[in-house]
């Protein structure tokens, strides 16, 4: 949040201004008014710049803190419940073929030109 000080300056600079711009209008402007005029018109910058800087600095923090407090409040991401915990080689293994058994024995099938 800006500072009281710093607002009412720039709302009391930007009401001179205006004043000015319709001086401006009417009758015109001496060198001096117009130098009075760009210098008025530097500080409402550098005012409306630092309001911004403050803010800005301001609504960072919070979000900053308030990115903390979720990051302690997330689980990790490493946590993996007792049912998702590895299974045992066996277990994995009934689903697919039994891999315990021995592959079946082909027979032989005796050929025509092998004499036996």
């Amino acid at each position: 949040m800006a500072t009281p000080d710093l607002e009412h300056e720039l709302k009391t600079l930007r009401a001179e201004q205006a004043k000015t711009r319709r001086d401006e209008v009417f009758g015109g402007l001496s060198p001096a008014e117009r130098a009075d005029y760009n210098q008025k018109s530097h500080r409402i910058y550098a005012l409306e710049t630092e309001i911004y800087a403050k803010s800005v600095a301001t609504t960072s923090s919070e979000s900053a803190k308030a990115e903390q407090r979720r990051s302690w409040n997330k689980q990790s991401e490493t946590y993996t419940a007792r049912g998702e915990v590895r299974q045992s080689y066996r277990s994995r293994e009934e689903g697919s073929t039994n891999s315990r058994k021995q592959p079946a024995k082909v027979k032989r099938v005796p050929r025509e030109d092998d004499g036996a």
